[in-house]
């Protein structure tokens, strides 16, 4: 598999983390805990990996099926997985929930998601340029 295809996730991945252990005062400042930032970023990557790993293998699979399992199942992995982190943190937290670290983790997720996207694209390009 080409582990190409990963470095996108892993770039979005350390530049969130840097910028949020870089710039901790200044989110602070804002209202906006750190600690829930880098975790939860941490969290969306690694299960955008897993997805993208599945998204990946099904695609390059002959049998179709093979792939629509795959993207169903990762789909399923991802959101069900961390709508399940987000409950937990909340149900934790409770009046403590960190709202601005928990939207901005929502938007880190639709980021992930559309790099995700777009390297299952090219891989699909590639596909059909090599015939």
């Amino acid at each position: 598999m080409n582990r190409k295809r990963f470095l996108p996730l892993l770039g979005l991945f350390i530049a969130v983390t840097s910028f949020a252990n870089l710039f901790r005062g200044f989110l602070s400042g804002k209202g906006i805990d750190a600690d829930v930032l880098v975790i939860g970023n941490a969290l969306i990557f690694l299960i955008s990996l897993l997805s993208l790993y599945f998204h990946i293998k099904g695609f390059l699979d002959k049998n179709v099926q093979v792939f629509l399992r795959s993207v169903y199942g990762s789909l399923m992995i991802k959101m069900f997985g961390l709508a399940a982190i987000a409950a937990v943190y909340i149900l934790v937290m409770k009046k403590e929930v960190n709202k601005p670290a928990l939207f901005i983790c929502m938007g880190l997720y639709v980021l992930y998601t559309i790099i995700e996207i777009r390297q299952v694209f090219h891989l699909l390009k590639e596909k059909k340029n090599n015939g």
